[in-house]
C-alpha cells in the first residue's frame, strides 16, 4: 500500500480514519531461473493464475517499459479487495517554529484465507527521524519509509509509529 500525501499536504484530523487502497504487485526478475531472461518490449502484459478447476483465471494488467534480461519488474495488477487498510494520526505536536512531533497508527485488516505481507510506503516530509515503531523499517529516500507487516489469515496487524520532522 502507498502512504499518505506529505504530511505538510494532509488533511485529515487526528484521530480520523482515512481508508487506503491496498495495490496488489507481481514483483519479479527478468533472468532464465524465472524462465525468461530475454529483452521484453515495452507493452501490455496480462497475468493469469489457476484456478482450483484446472482452468485460469485473469487476474489484472499493467504496462511495462522496454526491459533488459536481467533486470526486475514491478506489475501493478490492482487493488485488493479482501484487504483493508484503515490510516489515523493519533498524535500531533509543534515543539518550536519548524520542529513538529506526529504519531500514526495504520490498521491492517486480511480477510484472506492465507496470511500475507504488506509493503506499507510512508512519504515523509522535511528532514524527519523516527522515533518509535512496532515494526522494522527502512529508510527507502531521503523522504520515505518502508515497513514490511504481516498478517495473518482472518486476522488484523497494527502498526504505529512516530516521527520528529523539521521544515
Amino acid at each position: 500500500m502507498e502512504g499518505q500525501q506529505f504530511y505538510y499536504h494532509n488533511y485529515q484530523h487526528p484521530g480520523s480514519p482515512l481508508k487506503d487502497l491496498v495495490k496488489v504487485y507481481y514483483k519479479f526478475k527478468n533472468e532464465e531461473k524465472s524462465s525468461l531472461g530475454i529483452p521484453m518490449p515495452a507493452g501490455a502484459v496480462r497475468v493469469y493464475q489457476a484456478d482450483t478447476k484446472g482452468g485460469v483465471q485473469f487476474v489484472g494488467e499493467d504496462r511495462i517499459n522496454h526491459t533488459p534480461k536481467d533486470e526486475s519488474l514491478s506489475l501493478h495488477i490492482g487493488n485488493a479487495f479482501d484487504v483493508v487498510c484503515e490510516r489515523k494520526q493519533t498524535d500531533f505536536k509543534k515543539l518550536s517554529d519548524r520542529l513538529y512531533e506526529m504519531e500514526f497508527e495504520i490498521t491492517l485488516r486480511n480477510h484472506k484465507e492465507t496470511p500475507i505481507t504488506v509493503e506499507v510506503n510512508e512519504p515523509i516530509g522535511g528532514d524527519w527521524q523516527m522515533l518509535e515503531s512496532t515494526h522494522k523499517w527502512t529508510k527507502t529516500e531521503a523522504w520515505a519509509a518502508q515497513f514490511n507487516v504481516p498478517v495473518a489469515k482472518d486476522g488484523t496487524s497494527v502498526l504505529k509509529y512516530r516521527i520528529r520532522a523539521r521544515w
